[in-house]
């Protein structure tokens, strides 16, 4: 894996996109050695000029998503630009401010890095795009409270869409980015739990027909969790 989590390489609007050097890509990794590379920035499913983009360096390359339900992905996000001075609206006027706070304050075609809440969480829309670039069988889907919940039957699930080895079985438990320890001052109410579903069904109905399956959990009371 790249030596950064977030290399935020095809993301970055500021680059030359019509010559991009992929040498300050490289300069993420360590010298290639026959094995898989990979890095892991989250935000270019969102971010769709970053598609293309991705095509373009590597029409063949293998894609792992890992959809957090959007209501509490939201809330996490919203947490964390919180602690880090980025907003200080509250989390209930923040999720109902859009979509006209992001298309206001957009940095390129309509997006909006930090204040995304909602956005991001409109995972059916963004598999679709996704997929006019890349062909499906390239492209692997888990679900962040199954994969969690079963963590070695997820990592099969990896190894063998990777076609690599298995992964160890005894796994650390790492989260680089844990929330910060402070006083919020927004929790996540039931209101908000019911806006956030309301306004997510059709997409989540949309990515279960995509996936050919149902995401039990995503339709149970949601605990507030970031």
């Amino acid at each position: 894996m790249a030596r950064v989590k977030e290399t935020h390489f095809f993301d970055d609007e500021s680059r030359d996109w019509s010559q991009p050097d992929y040498a300050q890509l490289d300069a993420f990794f360590d010298p290639p050695d026959g094995r898989l590379r990979g890095e892991a920035t989250p935000a270019i499913l969102y971010w769709r000029t970053a598609i293309p983009r991705l095509a373009a360096y590597n029409a063949q390359m293998r894609i792992v998503l890992i959809l957090r339900n959007p209501v509490t992905r939201a809330f996490a996000q919203w947490r964390k630009t919180h602690a880090d001075g980025n907003d200080t609206l509250a989390f209930a006027e923040a999720i109902r401010a859009w979509p006209g706070r992001v298309r206001d304050a957009a940095e390129a075609c309509g997006l909006h890095r930090t204040w995304s809440y909602v956005e991001r969480g409109f995972y059916g829309a963004q598999l679709t795009h996704l997929r006019e670039h890349f062909p499906p069988q390239q492209i692997h889907v888990e679900i962040f409270e199954e994969f969690f919940a079963d963590r070695a039957a997820g990592l099969a699930r990896l190894s063998e869409f990777l076609c690599i080895g298995p992964f160890p079985d005894a796994m650390p438990d790492i989260h680089r980015f844990p929330a910060k320890a402070m006083d919020y001052p927004s929790r996540l109410s039931d209101a908000d739990i019911d806006y956030l579903k309301h306004v997510y069904r059709d997409d989540i109905a949309m990515l279960e027909a995509m996936l050919g399956r149902a995401i039990p959990s995503w339709h149970q009371t949601v605990k507030e969790d970031a």
